[in-house]
């Protein structure tokens, strides 16, 4: 036995040498994907605190990273075609004398394990156009969050999509049609987030 150990010395421990090189290969593996998924962000838009055209939609950042809100679109869909408005400023807020300017908007930092409120049906559907669309025309909601993160030199974003129907009466009910919310990272998920803010610049 350590006749053949010996004889076969130089090969084990080239063996060795590169057994030792996939180990610690595999482990600097495991290590990247855990840093990047430690810093990937993660924005959930949720719906409560309420029923109907009453509940509030909260955006909330599960990232480790914070995140600045840029922008927050909505999409509506209705028998006639789909628009899209951009629902960040809180024009509802405008007859009324902030001690913070910061209030009049959803836009601004978010951070790690924080959220924030972006307003009702009733309220987005009022910032949305100069001529609301009523809510028994809805058939779909969908909210898009546009952020800016330290750790991405580009945009990314979230959206989840909600169905709106009615009873007898016609009250409204808002239910997610999926349980959790799309992560726009892509490249090109982001530059469709880009091309949106830079159409508005003209």
């Amino acid at each position: 036995m350590f006749e053949w150990l010996s004889t076969h010395s130089d090969a084990l421990q080239v063996m060795l040498s590169g057994l030792t090189a996939l180990v610690w290969i595999i482990y600097l593996q495991v290590f990247l994907i855990s840093f990047r998924r430690q810093r990937r962000p993660e924005i959930i838009i949720s719906l409560g605190a309420g029923a109907g055209t009453k509940a509030s939609w909260f955006v909330a950042n599960l990232g480790l990273e914070p995140v600045f809100i840029v922008d927050v679109l909505v999409r509506l869909e209705t028998e006639q075609g789909t628009t899209e408005a951009v629902v960040t400023d809180r024009t509802e807020m405008n007859d009324r004398e902030l001690n913070n300017p910061g209030e009049a908007t959803n836009q601004g930092p978010l951070a790690s394990g924080n959220f924030m409120s972006i307003g009702t049906l009733d309220i987005l559907l009022h910032r949305s156009a100069s001529q609301p669309i009523p809510v028994s025309d809805l058939k779909t909601v969908t909210i898009v969050v546009v952020a800016a993160t330290a750790a991405r030199w580009s945009l990314v974003g979230a959206s989840r999509q909600y169905r709106v129907s009615f009873d007898e009466e016609g009250a409204p009910t808002i239910l997610a049609t999926k349980i959790d919310t799309d992560q726009i990272r892509s490249r090109a998920g982001r530059r469709a987030l880009l091309q949106k803010l830079e159409s508005r610049l003209g």
